[in-house]
């Protein structure tokens, strides 16, 4: 057990980022019984007090090493311990005192905040906004720990008129808000979304299949905005999503490189596509219709539109019942049939590997792997367009 007394330069001498497959390092002050602090892979470190009231034994968080000081984290260590001696249990009374305080619109704001410091995509942010507002919202000055399991059971069923995909939306995000705020408020009765039956909703995950492929991407081809139809070939030949495709900037474009700063997920997943040969041509194409239909954009699809990009990408007359994600799932497939390793599909896909794999998280796939991934999964589609 490491103990030394802490100052600033001892805990950033001795308190460093755990080892490979350890979550923590923990440190104990010799200063002040009771005082500790830990830190994980990621930032400063983190002080908290042990102490015991009566029987039981408490553990609690008191301040990032980067925001309070030493001194003021032994003070606050004190009087825990103090109070704990009288037989008070501090962090008890106030999360009694919090808990009727805390409304489920408190909880709403304080996950979107998280959401916001994580770096979030805009894209989940206005989802869950258009959720909260469309059915959650109403019963937002309800305090979070009167919450029961058939209150939630009897929103989620109104919900249902709304459709079964967007009723479980706002299970969903209402699981979620809960879960975050039950995770520092102690005491907090379990999440009573657990009495939440989902609706079954309708399966739509097709692809066009490689027979369809062939009167697909000539539909495409007729499309009369150039603009669109490059785009949409840009989702075959890279398995982008919508949104991701939408909001290329020109400036996002790097030699062989076409950079996601933002995409699902936010800023800390992004990534850089590969460009294959076929990517190249479609750039170089919607490049001179861009420039002459919206000189000066920004965008690699600009359009009239608020954002200034292409938005609602569906060809309600050209092909109505084919949308952006059913040609992701297009381009998935050509992965697996043109023999790409699972580990190389993931990054192509920018799919997040499972956390219970462990062989996932050695597998570092150099660039030139990926691009010959890449390059062999866009050949792959274009021969069977020609061939079917």
């Amino acid at each position: 057990m490491n103990r030394f007394k802490f100052s600033n330069a001892t805990l950033a001498s001795n308190l460093k980022p755990p080892p490979e497959g350890v979550s923590q390092v923990i440190v104990w002050d010799t200063e002040t019984r009771g005082l500790g602090a830990y830190r994980g892979q990621s930032g400063a470190g983190t002080f908290f007090v042990h102490y015991r009231v009566g029987p039981r034994q408490r553990k609690k968080a008191i301040g990032r090493i980067n925001e309070i000081t030493v001194a003021e984290a032994r003070q606050q260590c004190l009087e825990l311990i103090v109070a704990a001696k009288q037989g008070r249990d501090v962090v008890e009374e106030r999360n009694k005192t919090l808990q009727k305080q805390i409304t489920l619109g408190d909880a709403y704001n304080a996950y979107t905040k998280s959401l916001e410091r994580k770096g979030a995509s805009t894209n989940t942010l206005r989802l869950n906004k258009s959720n909260w507002n469309a059915m959650i919202a109403r019963y937002s000055n309800r305090e979070l720990h009167r919450i029961g399991r058939a209150d939630v059971v009897s929103w989620h069923t109104s919900w249902g008129k709304r459709g079964p995909t967007r009723a479980n939306q706002g299970a969903r995000l209402l699981r979620t808000i809960y879960n975050h705020t039950y995770k520092s408020v102690e005491g907090l009765p379990p999440n009573p979304c657990i009495a939440i039956e989902y609706f079954k909703e309708r399966e739509t995950r097709r692809v066009v299949t490689w027979g369809e492929l062939p009167s697909w991407i000539s539909k495409v081809e007729a499309l009369p905005n150039p603009i669109r139809k490059a785009y949409w070939k840009l989702l075959l030949f890279s398995g982008l999503r919508m949104t991701d495709a939408a909001t290329i900037r020109w400036a996002d474009i790097h030699d062989d490189i076409l950079h996601r700063p933002n995409p699902k997920g936010g800023r800390t997943k992004a990534f850089n596509l590969p460009i294959t040969r076929q990517l190249r041509s479609i750039l170089e194409e919607v490049r001179q219709s861009s420039g002459l239909l919206f000189p000066g954009s920004p965008w690699v699809f600009p359009a009239e539109s608020k954002q200034g990009h292409v938005l609602n990408m569906r060809e309600k007359t050209a092909f109505p019942k084919v949308s952006p994600h059913d040609i992701r799932r297009t381009y998935a497939t050509a992965c697996a049939e043109a023999g790409v390793d699972p580990y190389t599909i993931k990054l192509l896909l920018n799919h997040v590997a499972d956390g219970s794999d462990v062989t996932a998280r050695y597998i570092k796939p150099s660039y030139s792997h990926v691009i010959h991934a890449a390059q062999s999964v866009a050949d792959f589609i274009e021969a069977r367009i020609s061939n079917c």
